[in-house]
Protein backbone atom coordinates (compact mmCIF):
# COMPACT_ATOMS: atom_id res chain seq x y z
CA UNK A 1 0.00 0.00 0.00
CA UNK A 2 1.16 3.73 -1.27
CA UNK A 3 1.73 5.96 2.18
CA UNK A 4 0.31 9.68 1.12
CA UNK A 5 2.74 12.00 1.27
CA UNK A 6 -0.05 14.89 0.92
CA UNK A 7 0.21 16.39 4.16
CA UNK A 8 3.94 16.37 4.36
CA UNK A 9 3.92 18.57 1.34
CA UNK A 10 1.84 20.50 2.79
CA UNK A 11 3.44 21.23 6.07
CA UNK A 12 6.77 21.59 4.15
CA UNK A 13 5.10 24.60 2.03
CA UNK A 14 3.55 25.98 4.93
CA UNK A 15 6.72 26.55 6.70
CA UNK A 16 9.00 27.53 3.47
CA UNK A 17 6.18 30.20 2.70
CA UNK A 18 6.58 31.11 7.05
CA UNK A 19 10.27 31.29 6.82
CA UNK A 20 10.18 33.49 3.57
CA UNK A 21 7.91 35.69 5.38
CA UNK A 22 9.74 35.93 8.54
CA UNK A 23 13.31 36.74 6.37
CA UNK A 24 11.40 39.24 4.13
CA UNK A 25 11.24 41.37 7.47
CA UNK A 26 14.76 41.33 8.29
CA UNK A 27 15.90 45.32 6.87
CA UNK A 28 18.69 45.39 4.38
CA UNK A 29 22.03 46.20 6.17
CA UNK A 30 24.46 48.23 4.78
CA UNK A 31 27.90 48.37 6.59
CA UNK A 32 31.00 47.23 4.77
CA UNK A 33 28.72 44.99 1.95
CA UNK A 34 25.12 45.25 1.22
CA UNK A 35 22.82 42.57 2.07
CA UNK A 36 19.74 42.53 -0.03
CA UNK A 37 16.07 42.46 1.48
CA UNK A 38 14.12 39.30 0.51
CA UNK A 39 10.23 40.25 -0.84
CA UNK A 40 8.35 37.45 -1.90
CA UNK A 41 5.82 39.92 -2.82
CA UNK A 42 7.76 42.20 -4.68
CA UNK A 43 5.88 41.48 -8.33
CA UNK A 44 2.59 41.80 -6.78
CA UNK A 45 3.16 45.12 -4.97
CA UNK A 46 3.10 48.52 -6.66
CA UNK A 47 4.60 51.26 -6.40
CA UNK A 48 3.26 55.28 -6.52
CA UNK A 49 5.80 57.93 -8.29
CA UNK A 50 5.93 59.38 -4.35
CA UNK A 51 8.27 56.55 -3.41
CA UNK A 52 10.85 58.09 -5.94
CA UNK A 53 12.56 61.01 -3.58
CA UNK A 54 14.79 63.37 -5.74
CA UNK A 55 17.47 64.41 -2.95
CA UNK A 56 16.41 68.04 -4.58
CA UNK A 57 13.78 68.33 -2.43
CA UNK A 58 16.09 67.15 0.92
CA UNK A 59 17.80 69.69 3.14
CA UNK A 60 21.58 69.13 3.34
CA UNK A 61 22.32 71.02 7.08
CA UNK A 62 24.87 69.94 8.89
CA UNK A 63 22.68 67.74 11.12
CA UNK A 64 22.65 65.31 8.82
CA UNK A 65 26.46 64.69 8.43
CA UNK A 66 27.47 61.92 10.35
CA UNK A 67 30.88 64.28 11.38
CA UNK A 68 32.64 67.57 11.29
CA UNK A 69 36.33 67.05 10.91
CA UNK A 70 37.52 70.28 8.82
CA UNK A 71 40.47 68.87 6.72
CA UNK A 72 43.69 70.95 6.56
CA UNK A 73 43.73 72.17 3.58
CA UNK A 74 40.87 74.33 3.73
CA UNK A 75 41.09 77.16 6.64
CA UNK A 76 39.34 80.39 6.17
CA UNK A 77 41.28 83.41 4.03
CA UNK A 78 42.03 86.63 6.64
CA UNK A 79 40.12 88.52 4.73
CA UNK A 80 36.56 86.65 5.67
CA UNK A 81 34.31 87.65 8.79
CA UNK A 82 35.09 85.71 11.94
CA UNK A 83 32.18 83.38 12.24
CA UNK A 84 31.90 79.75 13.75
CA UNK A 85 32.59 77.15 11.65
CA UNK A 86 29.57 75.90 11.28
CA UNK A 87 27.66 78.86 10.47
CA UNK A 88 30.23 79.32 7.85
CA UNK A 89 29.74 75.43 6.61
CA UNK A 90 25.78 75.84 6.48
CA UNK A 91 26.40 79.16 4.27
CA UNK A 92 28.49 77.25 2.11
CA UNK A 93 25.72 74.71 1.20
CA UNK A 94 23.01 76.83 1.01
CA UNK A 95 25.54 78.77 -1.62
CA UNK A 96 26.40 76.11 -3.99
CA UNK A 97 24.68 76.64 -7.36
CA UNK A 98 24.21 72.81 -8.91
CA UNK A 99 23.17 74.25 -12.21
CA UNK A 100 23.50 77.44 -14.39
CA UNK A 101 21.63 77.25 -17.42
CA UNK A 102 21.94 74.27 -18.93
CA UNK A 103 25.93 73.55 -17.62
CA UNK A 104 25.99 71.24 -14.53
CA UNK A 105 28.34 72.60 -12.61
CA UNK A 106 30.77 71.62 -10.10
CA UNK A 107 29.73 71.90 -6.61
CA UNK A 108 32.63 73.58 -4.35
CA UNK A 109 32.00 72.52 -0.77
CA UNK A 110 35.61 73.61 -0.01
CA UNK A 111 35.90 76.41 3.08
CA UNK A 112 37.73 78.49 1.06
CA UNK A 113 35.42 77.96 -2.14
CA UNK A 114 38.60 77.10 -3.82
CA UNK A 115 38.56 73.66 -4.51
CA UNK A 116 39.52 73.36 -8.04
CA UNK A 117 42.77 76.26 -6.81
CA UNK A 118 45.10 73.29 -7.89
CA UNK A 119 43.94 72.20 -11.30
CA UNK A 120 43.61 76.23 -12.34
CA UNK A 121 46.87 76.52 -11.35
CA UNK A 122 48.01 74.05 -13.29
CA UNK A 123 45.90 74.72 -16.43
CA UNK A 124 46.60 78.60 -16.18
CA UNK A 125 50.73 77.56 -15.94
CA UNK A 126 50.75 74.81 -18.07
CA UNK A 127 53.45 76.23 -20.71
CA UNK A 128 56.15 76.31 -18.01
CA UNK A 129 55.28 73.46 -15.69
CA UNK A 130 57.70 70.93 -18.13
CA UNK A 131 55.11 68.12 -17.72
CA UNK A 132 51.64 67.53 -18.57
CA UNK A 133 49.12 69.01 -15.96
CA UNK A 134 47.47 65.62 -15.14
CA UNK A 135 43.73 64.17 -13.97
CA UNK A 136 42.81 60.70 -12.73
CA UNK A 137 39.98 59.03 -13.20
CA UNK A 138 39.21 56.12 -9.99
CA UNK A 139 36.31 54.15 -10.89
CA UNK A 140 34.24 51.09 -11.41
CA UNK A 141 32.93 49.43 -14.72
CA UNK A 142 31.02 52.55 -15.72
CA UNK A 143 34.41 53.86 -17.09
CA UNK A 144 36.14 51.08 -17.79
CA UNK A 145 37.95 50.43 -20.84
CA UNK A 146 38.17 54.19 -20.98
CA UNK A 147 34.34 54.86 -21.38
CA UNK A 148 33.87 58.45 -20.83
CA UNK A 149 37.26 59.15 -20.13
CA UNK A 150 38.91 58.52 -23.55
CA UNK A 151 36.66 61.40 -25.14
CA UNK A 152 36.91 63.67 -21.80
CA UNK A 153 40.60 63.30 -22.62
CA UNK A 154 40.34 64.16 -26.41
CA UNK A 155 38.18 67.19 -25.27
CA UNK A 156 40.65 68.57 -22.85
CA UNK A 157 43.58 67.67 -25.33
CA UNK A 158 42.24 69.50 -28.33
CA UNK A 159 41.88 72.72 -25.24
CA UNK A 160 45.35 72.90 -24.00
CA UNK A 161 47.01 70.08 -26.15
CA UNK A 162 49.19 66.90 -25.29
CA UNK A 163 48.41 63.35 -26.58
CA UNK A 164 48.51 59.54 -25.37
CA UNK A 165 46.22 58.00 -23.26
CA UNK A 166 48.10 58.47 -20.19
CA UNK A 167 47.90 55.26 -17.46
CA UNK A 168 47.49 51.38 -18.60
CA UNK A 169 47.41 48.43 -16.20
CA UNK A 170 50.06 45.68 -17.78
CA UNK A 171 47.12 43.21 -18.29
CA UNK A 172 44.02 43.68 -19.65
CA UNK A 173 41.01 40.54 -18.55
CA UNK A 174 39.26 42.21 -21.72
CA UNK A 175 41.94 43.54 -23.66
CA UNK A 176 39.67 44.64 -27.07
CA UNK A 177 37.14 46.43 -25.44
CA UNK A 178 39.27 48.99 -24.93
CA UNK A 179 39.10 51.25 -28.05
CA UNK A 180 41.52 54.18 -27.64
CA UNK A 181 45.06 51.96 -27.24
CA UNK A 182 46.25 48.00 -28.72
CA UNK A 183 47.05 45.81 -25.48
CA UNK A 184 48.69 42.37 -26.09
CA UNK A 185 50.55 40.88 -23.19
CA UNK A 186 50.94 37.46 -21.66
CA UNK A 187 52.76 35.73 -18.28
CA UNK A 188 51.55 38.35 -16.04
CA UNK A 189 49.71 37.64 -12.19
CA UNK A 190 47.60 40.55 -11.71
CA UNK A 191 46.81 41.27 -7.86
CA UNK A 192 44.39 44.19 -6.87
CA UNK A 193 41.79 45.02 -4.11
CA UNK A 194 38.87 43.29 -5.43
CA UNK A 195 40.16 39.80 -6.75
CA UNK A 196 42.50 38.55 -3.71
CA UNK A 197 45.03 40.48 -0.65
CA UNK A 198 47.11 42.30 -1.86
CA UNK A 199 50.13 43.59 0.01
CA UNK A 200 48.99 46.94 0.45
CA UNK A 201 52.56 47.86 0.99
CA UNK A 202 53.15 47.23 -2.82
CA UNK A 203 49.98 49.05 -3.86
CA UNK A 204 49.66 53.08 -4.67
CA UNK A 205 47.07 54.83 -7.05
CA UNK A 206 46.77 52.23 -9.88
CA UNK A 207 45.19 50.04 -7.07
CA UNK A 208 46.77 46.73 -8.59
CA UNK A 209 50.23 45.33 -9.67
CA UNK A 210 51.30 42.90 -11.79
CA UNK A 211 53.82 40.12 -11.10
CA UNK A 212 55.56 37.98 -13.96
CA UNK A 213 55.08 34.46 -14.26
CA UNK A 214 58.08 33.51 -16.63
CA UNK A 215 58.93 36.11 -18.80
CA UNK A 216 56.20 37.82 -19.22
CA UNK A 217 55.36 40.88 -21.49
CA UNK A 218 53.21 43.67 -22.37
CA UNK A 219 52.76 45.51 -25.61
CA UNK A 220 51.04 49.33 -26.30
CA UNK A 221 50.23 51.00 -29.70
CA UNK A 222 48.77 53.86 -30.65
CA UNK A 223 45.74 54.49 -32.51
CA UNK A 224 43.47 56.68 -34.75
CA UNK A 225 39.89 55.74 -33.46
CA UNK A 226 40.62 59.22 -31.28
CA UNK A 227 42.19 62.28 -31.96
CA UNK A 228 45.71 62.26 -30.06
CA UNK A 229 46.26 59.30 -29.00
CA UNK A 230 47.93 57.64 -32.03
CA UNK A 231 51.49 58.43 -30.33
CA UNK A 232 53.11 60.09 -27.31
CA UNK A 233 56.36 61.70 -26.07
CA UNK A 234 56.91 60.20 -22.55
CA UNK A 235 57.16 56.75 -21.50
CA UNK A 236 56.87 55.99 -17.77
CA UNK A 237 57.16 52.62 -15.84
CA UNK A 238 56.50 52.30 -12.14
CA UNK A 239 57.19 49.53 -10.26
CA UNK A 240 58.79 48.05 -6.94
CA UNK A 241 61.32 45.91 -7.03
CA UNK A 242 61.63 43.61 -3.95
CA UNK A 243 65.07 41.60 -5.35
CA UNK A 244 67.50 42.64 -8.46
CA UNK A 245 65.93 41.86 -12.18
CA UNK A 246 66.53 43.26 -15.61
CA UNK A 247 63.67 45.30 -17.59
CA UNK A 248 63.54 45.62 -21.08
CA UNK A 249 62.00 48.01 -22.84
CA UNK A 250 61.76 48.64 -26.84
CA UNK A 251 60.25 51.70 -29.12
CA UNK A 252 59.52 52.56 -32.34
CA UNK A 253 63.17 53.25 -32.76
CA UNK A 254 65.28 52.19 -30.04
CA UNK A 255 65.45 48.94 -27.24
CA UNK A 256 66.67 49.76 -23.26
CA UNK A 257 67.58 47.26 -20.88
CA UNK A 258 68.04 48.46 -17.19
CA UNK A 259 69.64 46.39 -14.48
CA UNK A 260 67.34 46.85 -11.79
CA UNK A 261 68.49 46.67 -7.80
CA UNK A 262 66.07 45.97 -5.18
CA UNK A 263 65.01 48.33 -2.77
CA UNK A 264 62.15 49.37 -0.68
CA UNK A 265 60.98 52.69 -2.53
CA UNK A 266 59.37 52.73 -5.75
CA UNK A 267 61.19 53.44 -9.20
CA UNK A 268 60.22 54.25 -12.23
CA UNK A 269 61.79 54.40 -16.05
CA UNK A 270 61.19 57.21 -18.00
CA UNK A 271 61.91 57.57 -22.00
CA UNK A 272 61.51 60.80 -23.56
CA UNK A 273 60.91 59.72 -27.08
CA UNK A 274 58.25 60.33 -29.50
CA UNK A 275 56.96 56.99 -30.55
CA UNK A 276 53.55 54.96 -31.18
CA UNK A 277 54.54 51.88 -30.17
CA UNK A 278 56.18 50.18 -26.76
CA UNK A 279 56.87 46.71 -25.67
CA UNK A 280 58.23 45.97 -21.27
CA UNK A 281 59.51 42.61 -20.27
CA UNK A 282 60.22 41.32 -17.14
CA UNK A 283 60.81 37.94 -16.07
CA UNK A 284 61.38 38.34 -12.03
CA UNK A 285 58.08 37.57 -9.74
CA UNK A 286 59.57 40.18 -7.33
CA UNK A 287 59.37 43.25 -9.11
CA UNK A 288 54.94 44.61 -8.47
CA UNK A 289 55.00 46.78 -11.79
CA UNK A 290 51.99 49.39 -11.09
CA UNK A 291 51.84 50.32 -14.73
CA UNK A 292 52.73 52.81 -17.66
CA UNK A 293 52.20 56.46 -18.58
CA UNK A 294 52.15 57.33 -21.79
CA UNK A 295 52.00 60.60 -22.15
CA UNK A 296 52.61 63.88 -24.27
CA UNK A 297 55.16 66.66 -23.00
CA UNK A 298 53.17 69.09 -22.07
CA UNK A 299 49.00 69.78 -22.51
CA UNK A 300 46.86 67.71 -20.18
CA UNK A 301 46.26 64.06 -19.39
CA UNK A 302 43.42 62.11 -18.32
CA UNK A 303 44.22 59.08 -16.58
CA UNK A 304 41.80 56.30 -16.25
CA UNK A 305 41.94 53.54 -13.19
CA UNK A 306 38.74 51.32 -13.36
CA UNK A 307 38.25 48.53 -10.99
CA UNK A 308 35.05 46.11 -11.68
CA UNK A 309 33.12 45.68 -8.89
CA UNK A 310 35.18 48.55 -6.40
CA UNK A 311 33.37 50.66 -4.25
CA UNK A 312 36.36 52.94 -3.49
CA UNK A 313 35.90 51.78 0.40
CA UNK A 314 39.52 50.91 0.69
CA UNK A 315 41.41 53.50 -0.92
CA UNK A 316 42.98 54.44 3.16
CA UNK A 317 44.78 51.32 2.92
CA UNK A 318 46.89 52.59 0.56
CA UNK A 319 50.08 53.98 2.25
CA UNK A 320 50.62 57.56 2.07
CA UNK A 321 54.65 56.83 1.22
CA UNK A 322 53.41 54.69 -2.03
CA UNK A 323 50.87 57.62 -2.71
CA UNK A 324 53.59 60.50 -2.28
CA UNK A 325 56.64 58.15 -4.50
CA UNK A 326 54.02 57.96 -7.25
CA UNK A 327 53.11 61.59 -7.30
CA UNK A 328 56.94 62.42 -7.49
CA UNK A 329 57.21 60.90 -10.22
CA UNK A 330 53.71 61.29 -12.01
CA UNK A 331 51.79 64.32 -10.41
CA UNK A 332 48.26 64.75 -10.20
CA UNK A 333 46.08 67.97 -10.30
CA UNK A 334 42.94 66.57 -9.82
CA UNK A 335 41.35 63.31 -8.76
CA UNK A 336 37.76 61.77 -9.64
CA UNK A 337 36.04 59.68 -7.76
CA UNK A 338 33.54 57.86 -9.62
CA UNK A 339 32.19 55.41 -7.36
CA UNK A 340 28.95 54.18 -6.26
CA UNK A 341 27.26 51.08 -8.50
CA UNK A 342 29.05 48.51 -6.48
CA UNK A 343 27.59 49.53 -3.16
CA UNK A 344 24.11 50.61 -4.30
CA UNK A 345 21.28 47.58 -3.85
CA UNK A 346 17.63 48.26 -5.36
CA UNK A 347 15.82 48.48 -1.68
CA UNK A 348 18.14 50.11 0.09
CA UNK A 349 18.40 54.37 -0.27
CA UNK A 350 20.03 55.14 3.10
CA UNK A 351 24.04 54.60 2.89
CA UNK A 352 25.55 56.83 5.50
CA UNK A 353 28.14 54.25 6.57
CA UNK A 354 29.03 55.15 2.87
CA UNK A 355 29.45 58.78 3.01
CA UNK A 356 31.63 58.41 5.67
CA UNK A 357 33.68 55.92 4.05
CA UNK A 358 34.31 57.90 1.03
CA UNK A 359 34.58 61.05 3.53
CA UNK A 360 37.70 58.95 4.85
CA UNK A 361 39.32 58.34 1.57
CA UNK A 362 39.22 61.94 0.79
CA UNK A 363 40.31 62.52 3.68
CA UNK A 364 43.73 59.77 3.10
CA UNK A 365 44.23 61.21 -0.06
CA UNK A 366 44.46 64.84 0.61
CA UNK A 367 46.79 63.76 3.87
CA UNK A 368 48.86 61.61 1.01
CA UNK A 369 48.58 64.86 -1.85
CA UNK A 370 48.00 67.88 -0.40
CA UNK A 371 48.78 69.49 -3.74
CA UNK A 372 45.68 67.94 -5.53
CA UNK A 373 42.11 68.61 -5.86
CA UNK A 374 39.70 66.03 -5.28
CA UNK A 375 36.19 65.80 -6.38
CA UNK A 376 33.37 62.79 -6.33
CA UNK A 377 31.53 62.11 -9.04
CA UNK A 378 27.89 61.53 -8.19
CA UNK A 379 26.28 57.76 -9.53
CA UNK A 380 24.88 57.82 -12.46
CA UNK A 381 21.31 57.73 -13.78
CA UNK A 382 20.38 54.00 -13.40
CA UNK A 383 16.75 52.47 -14.36
CA UNK A 384 14.36 49.40 -13.28
CA UNK A 385 10.97 48.23 -14.47
CA UNK A 386 7.93 49.65 -12.46
CA UNK A 387 4.62 48.31 -13.69
CA UNK A 388 5.99 48.27 -17.37
CA UNK A 389 7.31 51.23 -17.23
CA UNK A 390 11.43 52.59 -17.18
CA UNK A 391 12.13 54.84 -14.00
CA UNK A 392 14.90 55.85 -12.26
CA UNK A 393 16.05 52.99 -9.92
CA UNK A 394 14.86 54.62 -5.79
CA UNK A 395 18.19 53.70 -4.43
CA UNK A 396 20.25 56.29 -7.08
CA UNK A 397 18.40 59.07 -4.89
CA UNK A 398 19.86 57.59 -1.89
CA UNK A 399 23.15 56.95 -3.44
CA UNK A 400 23.22 60.43 -5.23
CA UNK A 401 23.04 62.10 -1.38
CA UNK A 402 25.30 60.19 0.38
CA UNK A 403 27.87 61.25 -2.30
CA UNK A 404 27.06 64.74 -2.06
CA UNK A 405 27.11 64.53 1.39
CA UNK A 406 30.76 62.99 1.61
CA UNK A 407 31.79 65.79 -0.65
CA UNK A 408 30.54 67.90 2.11
CA UNK A 409 31.63 66.34 4.70
CA UNK A 410 35.25 66.41 3.31
CA UNK A 411 34.91 69.87 1.98
CA UNK A 412 36.25 68.83 -1.54
CA UNK A 413 34.55 68.85 -4.73
CA UNK A 414 31.21 67.24 -6.15
CA UNK A 415 29.73 66.93 -9.81
CA UNK A 416 26.16 65.14 -10.25
CA UNK A 417 26.67 62.72 -13.06
CA UNK A 418 22.60 62.18 -12.28
CA UNK A 419 21.80 65.38 -13.30
CA UNK A 420 24.21 65.89 -16.49
CA UNK A 421 22.77 62.55 -17.61
CA UNK A 422 18.90 63.61 -17.24
CA UNK A 423 20.31 66.92 -19.09
CA UNK A 424 20.38 64.81 -22.28
CA UNK A 425 17.45 62.76 -21.63
CA UNK A 426 18.18 60.34 -18.96
CA UNK A 427 19.48 56.32 -19.00
CA UNK A 428 16.04 55.76 -20.90
CA UNK A 429 17.68 58.45 -24.06
CA UNK A 430 20.85 56.72 -24.04
CA UNK A 431 19.44 52.97 -24.03
CA UNK A 432 17.41 54.05 -26.65
CA UNK A 433 19.94 55.68 -28.82
CA UNK A 434 22.26 52.81 -27.87
CA UNK A 435 24.83 54.98 -25.78
CA UNK A 436 23.99 52.08 -22.28
CA UNK A 437 23.53 48.74 -22.66
CA UNK A 438 19.82 47.46 -21.84
CA UNK A 439 20.66 46.86 -18.33
CA UNK A 440 19.99 50.66 -18.05
CA UNK A 441 23.45 50.64 -15.68
CA UNK A 442 26.13 50.92 -17.52
CA UNK A 443 27.12 53.66 -20.87
CA UNK A 444 28.50 52.81 -24.09
CA UNK A 445 32.05 54.09 -25.71
CA UNK A 446 28.60 55.90 -27.67
CA UNK A 447 27.08 57.15 -24.69
CA UNK A 448 30.67 58.55 -23.11
CA UNK A 449 30.72 60.86 -25.59
CA UNK A 450 27.98 63.11 -24.97
CA UNK A 451 28.45 62.49 -21.28
CA UNK A 452 31.66 63.42 -21.59
CA UNK A 453 30.65 67.11 -23.07
CA UNK A 454 28.95 67.64 -20.12
CA UNK A 455 31.76 66.77 -17.69
CA UNK A 456 33.91 69.09 -19.89
CA UNK A 457 31.42 71.97 -20.32
CA UNK A 458 31.81 71.87 -16.19
CA UNK A 459 34.92 72.25 -15.84
CA UNK A 460 35.38 74.96 -18.70
CA UNK A 461 32.78 76.81 -16.76
CA UNK A 462 35.04 76.45 -13.30
CA UNK A 463 37.88 77.97 -15.40
CA UNK A 464 36.07 80.77 -16.68
CA UNK A 465 34.13 82.20 -13.67
CA UNK A 466 36.58 81.20 -10.67
CA UNK A 467 37.97 84.22 -9.80
CA UNK A 468 34.56 85.40 -8.91
CA UNK A 469 33.60 85.29 -5.89
CA UNK A 470 30.55 82.63 -4.55
CA UNK A 471 30.92 83.04 -0.85
CA UNK A 472 29.07 86.15 1.11
CA UNK A 473 31.32 89.32 1.25
CA UNK A 474 33.17 90.06 4.90
CA UNK A 475 30.29 92.53 5.49
CA UNK A 476 27.27 89.91 5.33
CA UNK A 477 26.01 89.28 8.91
CA UNK A 478 24.90 86.40 10.21
CA UNK A 479 21.05 87.62 10.06
CA UNK A 480 21.30 87.26 6.12
CA UNK A 481 23.13 84.59 6.00
CA UNK A 482 20.31 82.46 5.15
CA UNK A 483 18.14 84.50 2.84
Amino acid sequence: MNKNYLTQVVWLVVLTVGLLVVLSLVPPIDTFFTTKQIDIFSDLRTKSDTDLVDDESLDYTLDTITSMTPQPATTLPDTTVSLPDSIVRQQIIKSVKRKEGDITLIEDYSTTQDGLHNFISAIENRNRLQRPVRIAFLGDSFIEADILTQNIRMLLQDLFGGCGVGYMAMHSDFPGFRRSITQVDKGWQTINVITQDPEYNLLSLPLQYHQAEGDAYTRFKGVNKLRHIDSWDVSTIGFVAQDSAVISLKTDSSSYTYNIEGQKEAQFITINEHTSSIEIRCNNNHVAMWGSWLDGNSGIAVDNISMRGYSGTSLEMIPVTRLQELYDAIPYDLIVLQYGLNRMTPSITDYSPYTQQLADAVAHLRKALPHTDILIMGIGDRCQTDNGEIKTMPAIYGMRKAQRLAAIEAQCLFWDCYEAMKQIGGMPTFVENKWASKDYTHISHQGGAPLAEEFVKAINHALNNHSQPTMSQPNDTIANLYE
